[in-house]
């Protein structure tokens, strides 16, 4: 069995174990709503006791240096924007406080335009990162304010991540004036690491619609571990083409999640 298989096994079996702790039996009864709640509402607040759901939407993703940016080269970064689906459980400890488990698919990456020199000739590289991951965060969730139909809440923790899809794309040309070379690589990125750590935070708002709890959330996820991103070019040459090595770049992984989500 492969290193890679074995990573992968494990990170199956991490996932398994701690959804499976999630699982109380049987759950605890649900109480219905108090004060305000209008007549025939049995709902209760989700987030007061055992629940679990659904989330879906817009992943907004982004990479962060670790090394100051040399003077030979300019970056000019932007969003990749992709798609995020997530299942979570929560376990109450107190009325306000509790543990959130979630199994999360998010694309993650970003896109980058490199201005460097190549033969003392000015050059722009266009560059495309693209990973996706399924992650298992782990978080502590308080509820700051609630009322009958609705509550307000953050939290916090950590996330291990498995790289389950990726991609690299480069174009770019090199023109002295009369002459025009061009610059490509497509390829995955076997070679970057598969496991990714991260922070997590945010803040949400659930509310009572037509009898069901809704969410809406805001989470931000930044990566501990730089990864070793390639840079690598090749350039044509008669039917073949040539490898122009380059060092990998260390960056960091991080990402805006807003969704909306459905809990039962």
């Amino acid at each position: 069995m492969t290193l890679r298989r074995i990573e992968k096994l494990t990170f199956v079996l991490v996932a398994a174990s701690l959804l499976a702790t999630a699982c109380p039996s049987p759950p605890p009864a649900r109480a219905e709503v108090e004060n305000n709640a209008e007549p025939g509402d049995i709902q209760t607040l989700p987030f007061s006791e055992f629940s679990f759901g659904f989330k879906a939407g817009l992943s907004l993703a982004q990479h962060t240096g670790i090394e100051e940016r040399g003077s030979e080269y300019t970056v000019t970064s932007h969003w990749r924007t992709g798609f995020a689906a997530s299942v979570f459980l929560y376990l109450p400890i107190t009325s306000r406080f509790g543990i959130q488990q979630e199994l999360v698919y998010a694309q993650k990456g970003s896109r980058q335009d490199i201005g460097v020199k190549i033969l003392e000739i000015p050059t722009v590289l266009n560059v495309s990162y693209d990973l996706d991951y399924v992650e298992i965060p782990v978080l502590l969730r308080f509820t700051w304010l609630r009322w009958s139909r609705g509550a307000v809440y953050s939290y916090s923790g950590t996330a291990l991540s498995l790289k389950v899809h990726d991609r690299y794309v480069l174009s770019g040309e090199i023109d002295d004036g009369s002459q025009v070379v061009p610059l490509s690589a497509d390829a995955d990125m076997s070679e970057v690491e598969m496991f990714d750590y991260s922070f997590v935070y945010g803040a949400g708002l659930e509310f009572l619609l037509f009898h069901q709890w809704f969410l809406v959330e805001h989470r931000f996820t930044i990566g501990w571990n730089a990864l070793a991103m390639p840079t690598y070019a090749y350039v044509p040459f008669g039917n073949e083409r040539i490898l122009i090595e380059n060092e990998p770049v260390l960056l960091k992984n991080q990402n805006h999640l807003i969704t909306v989500g459905i809990a039962f």
